[in-house]
């Protein structure tokens, strides 16, 4: 809950504070009229769409992975948002302009304009799409790109016959600095269209924030904090729809880091995939190291086992009984090696604890009882330790302790600290042959130094034993 409380805040953090230091800025440009600039460069805009138009590819491919594996319906609503923006981009905006040479057209316009209102609509209604999972997936994808394609494909058309009719965009004699009014610089549908483009990418924000926040998913908080910067950049075009000229001024430098942050996403996000790869592959590895061992290994030094203890229980002699206990260890040893290999490296650790503490009183015979925080979190070389101590005591407890109820408690107080108690027949600690008879206290103690631990074992002749590891 402490973690998750943690990354809630910190999305929060984030995106209020995008959106504070996007807003200052803005007000500083519109007060201050020091910092107004304006930059006439043709070649920048299309290399701008282009960009832009990239990277929305690029992330809509991302997603489109995403989506192959869970089939959710949210996740096809961002493809579909991000490739309708990426083809806005290039198809209705740089190809056009590219083409005219600069020479202000209609077409170039409200083509890219009506087109990048759907896409935003879309990565709006992405942001609140129920996380369901699709029955069809791929009907349901083939669907979706197809609408998707038809409604650029009808924009284009419709604005292109219209095209004639409609009013006039940006003059491009106009500099951005010399306007005195900055509501007067467009035609009113395209300061209309800006202001739909601001609340629909606000209004995303939140969708986002609130679903990094739920999900503790990273992607989301770039989306979020990428969704604010557009929706502060059409705030911008609001004042000059720059997009539609060939000057370039501030909408545009956020609109460009709204992209680079939505890259710098992606980029995050595809770095993860590969090391979740990366970690699957390793663990598919230990799967079968830990196959091998049980079918091989351990079920060999079980038939030894078996058939020491057998020759024993004929013969009662000691050497005999030296090649049991040697073979008993062997197998759990064994066993234990079979349990790291296939135990998740991100296991909480009261639920590896109790496992452990299962598994082998199970084995044993013994009845165990689990007094467990789950709020104790420690790091992976840590947990492992303490496992292998939990068990080691445990089998102790019951083998050599003859205990019928075992105690293992786990809480954080004054450190964390692991204790595992029995009311077996105990054993004097000061006996000098108890640390070298079999009871593994020596590598318990090794083991919680280790991880910067101290084991304390307290035990009484009849009564019972009580290890304890302590860590700061």
């Amino acid at each position: 809950m402490y973690a998750q409380t943690q990354m809630t805040v910190r999305s929060r953090v984030w995106v209020l504070a995008t959106a504070v230091v996007g807003s200052l800025a803005t007000l500083a440009l519109m007060e201050v009229e020091s910092l107004h600039f304006a930059y006439r460069a043709f070649g920048l805009h299309v290399a701008l769409e282009v960009t832009a138009s990239f990277v929305a590819f690029l992330a809509a491919h991302l997603m489109y992975g995403r989506f192959r594996e869970d089939g959710r319906l949210d996740d096809l609503a961002l493809v579909c948002a991000l490739a309708v923006l990426g083809c806005a981009n290039f198809f209705l905006a740089a190809v056009p302009a590219a083409i005219s040479n600069g020479r202000p057209e209609r077409f170039s316009t409200w083509a890219p304009l009506l087109g990048r209102l759907v896409g935003e609509v879309t990565f709006a209604y992405a942001a609140f799409a129920p996380r369901r999972t699709l029955e069809h997936p791929r009907r349901a994808a083939a669907i979706g790109f197809s609408a998707s394609g038809a409604a650029l494909v009808a924009i284009a058309v419709i604005v292109g016959v219209t095209a004639s009719h409609l009013p006039a965009g940006v003059n491009p004699t106009m500099s951005p600095s010399a306007i005195n009014d900055p509501f007067t610089a467009g035609p009113l549908p395209l300061l209309l269209a800006q202001a739909s483009g601001l609340f629909v990418y606000a209004l995303a924000a939140v969708g986002f924030t609130r679903r990094a926040e739920r999900r503790r998913d990273e992607l989301m908080l770039w989306l979020a904090i990428g969704a604010v910067l557009a929706a502060i950049s059409r705030w911008n075009y609001l004042m000059y729809p720059s997009l539609y000229s060939p000057w370039l001024y501030t909408g545009d430098a956020f609109r460009l880091a709204s992209y680079t942050v939505l890259w710098l996403g992606a980029a995050r996000e595809i770095g993860g995939y590969w090391r979740t790869r990366a970690e699957h592959a390793v663990f598919e590895e230990r799967r079968r190291l830990a196959r091998e061992l049980h079918d091989g290994l351990a079920q060999e030094l079980g038939f030894i086992a078996t058939r020491a203890r057998a020759l024993e229980e004929e013969t009662g002699g000691p050497v005999v009984r030296v090649v049991a206990s040697a073979a008993e260890r062997a197998l759990d040893e064994s066993r234990r090696a079979i349990v790291a290999l296939t135990s998740s490296g991100d296991e909480p650790l009261e639920a590896a604890v109790a496992q452990a503490a299962e598994e082998v009183a199970g084995r044993v015979g013994a009845r165990v009882r689990l007094e467990l925080d789950r709020d104790v979190r420690v790091p992976s070389p840590t947990r492992e330790a303490l496992v292998r101590i939990v068990r080691e005591a445990v089998s102790n407890a019951a083998r050599h302790g003859h205990a019928d109820a075992i105690r293992v408690e786990l809480w954080n107080g004054d450190g964390t600290r692991l204790r595992v108690v029995d009311d077996g027949v105990g054993f004097d600690v000061d006996d000098p042959e108890a640390s070298d008879g079999g009871f593994g206290l020596v590598s318990m103690r090794e083991r919680a130094r280790a991880v910067g631990g101290e084991l304390t074992i307290e035990s009484t002749p009849n009564v019972g034993t009580s290890v304890e590891v302590v860590l700061p």
